[in-house]
């Protein structure tokens, strides 16, 4: 019986040697997954996703003496009527007490805190590529670390019927 023992314990030893030697070739990985389907009727969605995942750099350029921008495209469908666009509060970069205003530009317009028509219902019945642009207001920036968020809301507006 020892003889057994004395023999089948090197054999398990070379075992769990030889799976650690690939155990310890392995990789794993995971990738996160996230998908969106608009409605085919409404949707205002960014060509870049990235416009609205990550932040955006607005950083003060020195040698043209202004802030950065923030420019992109969002693609626009309201297949029955406009689409309106409001801001949900005053935009701006702020740094403790200091702030900067900010210019909020969608398909050339600017946007308040007051929903007004951005895309009419011709341009909304297919898909409508729309720019977005948002600017410094002013032209002298007090030295700081600035941040904000610029939250916009779009609504599909259904057509006036005149009787």
């Amino acid at each position: 019986m020892f003889k057994k023992f004395a023999i089948a314990a090197p054999l398990a030893v070379l075992a769990l040697h030889s799976s650690m030697a690939f155990a310890a070739g392995e990789a794993a990985h995971s990738i996160n997954l996230i998908a969106h389907v608009p409605t085919n009727g409404f949707y205002v969605v960014p060509t870049d996703p990235d416009l609205v995942n990550k932040d955006q750099d607005m950083s003060f350029q020195p040698a043209t003496g202004k802030m950065g921008e923030v420019n992109g495209f969002f693609d626009v469908r309201n297949n029955n009527g406009s689409v309106h666009a409001s801001l949900e509060s005053a935009p701006k970069l702020i740094s403790g007490a200091q702030s900067i205003d900010l210019k909020v530009e969608f398909n050339n317009k600017e946007l308040t805190l007051t929903p007004q028509l951005v895309v009419g219902e011709a341009e909304s019945d297919a898909n409508y590529r729309a720019p977005l642009k948002i600017t410094a207001k002013g032209t002298t920036f007090l030295p700081g670390d600035y941040t904000g968020v610029v939250a916009m809301t779009f609504d599909a507006v259904a057509p006036v019927v005149t009787r």
